[in-house]
């Protein structure tokens, strides 16, 4: 029998201590049979062992043959105890990981009928305040991209800057003119 007990805002269901969980009146959650199972898989691999252990003790397994059986015998109980559990908490948590996005969604909608009205306009006002923040962020970092480019022609040799401005002029200039702007750049040096 289930206590409905009020805490809070929130309703609980809890289960009182002289009731056993195995007489509750719901049946148990597939969840919880499918962790009972693979507890039971776990308890016959060590059986299993614990049985090998035990005729070895006994006397059998004497020999080198036998004690070779033995051993490879644990082994392999012990590869497929593992090769057991990773493909079951490998399906375990592909089944959780849906479970919990359907869930997740199933929770949004039951919310989007409480929601209040004047939510939506906060939430709004948060998503303005964060696009202007990236937009901030963007506008920061091209500045010193333009900073430095600026720095990075600062820093060339200066006949190269007089050859790039020379040969600016010389297209403007024209043809007769483009040989002696070329002349000149080759000769300032510094």
């Amino acid at each position: 029998m289930a206590v409905t007990k009020l805490s809070g805002s929130r309703r609980t269901t809890q289960v009182p201590a002289e009731v056993p969980s195995s007489e509750t009146s719901q049946p148990p959650s597939r969840h919880v049979r499918v962790f009972e199972a693979i507890a039971n898989l776990n308890r016959g691999f060590d059986q299993i062992l614990a049985d090998v252990t035990a005729l070895k003790e006994l006397g059998f397994f004497r020999d080198e043959f036998s004690s070779r059986f033995a051993k490879t015998c644990r082994l392999t109980v012990q590869e497929m105890r593992a090769w057991a559990i990773f493909e079951t908490t490998e399906a375990l948590h592909e089944r959780a990981e849906e479970d919990w996005a359907r869930f997740g969604r199933m929770l949004l909608e039951y919310e989007k009928k409480f929601r209040d009205p004047n939510d939506v306009l906060i939430e709004a006002e948060r998503l303005k305040q964060k696009l202007q923040k990236e937009a901030d962020q963007k506008t920061a970092k091209k500045r010193p991209a333009k900073k430095e480019a600026r720095e990075r022609a600062e820093r060339k040799p200066r006949f190269i800057r007089i050859f790039m401005r020379s040969a600016l002029l010389s297209s403007k200039l024209g043809k007769q003119r483009r040989s002696f702007s070329h002349t000149s750049a080759c000769i300032v040096v510094n």
